[in-house]
């Protein structure tokens, strides 16, 4: 069967409605929901609603806070903590972004950690936040270990990824979104529930070979080799040791430790672009840099050459014209979900 297609409007309130019943105050159960939903848009469904049902679990046995006490700390003139109170990492990271935010206004850089979150979904929010606000944004968060590093045999570090986002001026900003392994295990998650397989390059078995078959992946290869492993270290470094939260083996399972708390750490910059150079000026060339993109020689003329993150942003509008599609794995975990919680299913 083929997808069915959602109107992204239809699955943010479902989502939200999921999070207002598991606790979560109005205004927060929309935000994530928004967050989860715009993964969708953007094509990278790892990240979406399909995360609802392990959110669902968490908030239940209160290894996730629905109503946290996020508390921040200034630490210096350009830098601050954030303790997430184990609430919903979106929340956390959203406000850990903003306090980077008004750091840079201040001062040009804003440096913030965050500690004591959980699962923030993909990153791409994060810096299109700053880029609203006129400013560049870096955002990275660890995970629990999935990457299998150059010369290892074993899972030893998490997926780790990192985004990156600049504004625009009469064009969209430049928004970057990546894993610093060759896929997000989201993707193979999603795969699985679709009954589909996947790439051999996505993902090992237990053995340590590569695997079709997403129910035999038990590790994600690095992206790039040990290029993605060192990426994925610098990432590991910033996100946890700097916050002062478990790192590498020791941080606790997404999915196999669910009576534990998950007290991931994630670390967000904002840069104020005119403590650098004139932002009119800097839009400008954002947007000349694009344009000189989209007139470059293809090497395939049935795909014309795209800026980094475009094909996410053209996703994004298909989808948005035409709705989100939700394979039938997905639909019927949501709609159980919607059953258990009394929401109206999709």
């Amino acid at each position: 069967m083929s997808d069915r297609l959602t109107p992204p409007e239809r699955l943010t309130a479902f989502a939200a409605a999921c999070l207002e019943k598991l606790g979560l105050a109005t205004k927060d159960a929309r935000l994530v929901a928004e967050t989860l939903v715009a993964s969708n848009l953007r094509g990278v469904d790892s990240h979406g609603v399909v995360r609802l049902p392990h959110y669902s679990t968490r908030l239940k046995n209160g290894t996730i806070k629905p109503r946290p006490e996020i508390k921040v700390e200034r630490t210096g003139p350009s830098t601050a903590i954030v303790d997430g109170g184990a609430g919903m990492g979106q929340l956390v990271a959203v406000r850990a972004m903003d306090e980077a935010i008004a750091l840079a206004k201040e001062t040009g850089v804003g440096a913030v950690g965050a500690k004591n979150s959980s699962h923030c979904g993909a990153m791409a929010w994060f810096v299109e936040q700053a880029a609203r606000a006129g400013m560049l944004g870096i955002a990275m968060t660890h995970t629990d270990p999935i990457m299998v590093p150059t010369g290892m045999k074993k899972i030893f570090l998490g997926s780790n990824p990192i985004a990156f986002g600049a504004p625009g001026g009469d064009g969209p900003p430049i928004v970057i979104d990546m894993a610093t392994t060759n896929v997000a295990l989201g993707k193979v998650i999603v795969a699985k529930q679709d009954g589909k397989s996947i790439p051999l390059d996505w993902g090992i078995d237990a053995e340590g070979r590569a695997t079709a078959d997403p129910g035999k992946v038990t590790g994600l290869a690095p992206m790039a080799g040990p290029k993605g492993y060192a990426l994925a270290t610098i990432i590991e470094i910033l996100c946890a040791h700097l916050t002062g939260v478990p790192f590498g083996t020791h941080v606790t399972k997404m999915y196999g430790e669910l009576d534990k708390p998950r007290n991931l750490g994630h670390f967000m910059l904002a840069l104020d672009i005119a403590h650098f150079t004139d932002p009119k000026f800097f839009r400008a060339q954002i947007d000349r840099f694009v344009n000189e993109v989209h007139v470059q020689a293809p090497a395939d003329p049935a795909r014309p050459p795209l800026a980094p993150g475009e094909p996410e942003r053209l996703n994004a509008e298909r989808r948005t014209r035409d709705g989100v599609p939700l394979g039938d794995g997905v639909l019927a975990d949501l709609n159980k979900l919607a059953g258990e919680l009394g929401v109206a299913k999709l």
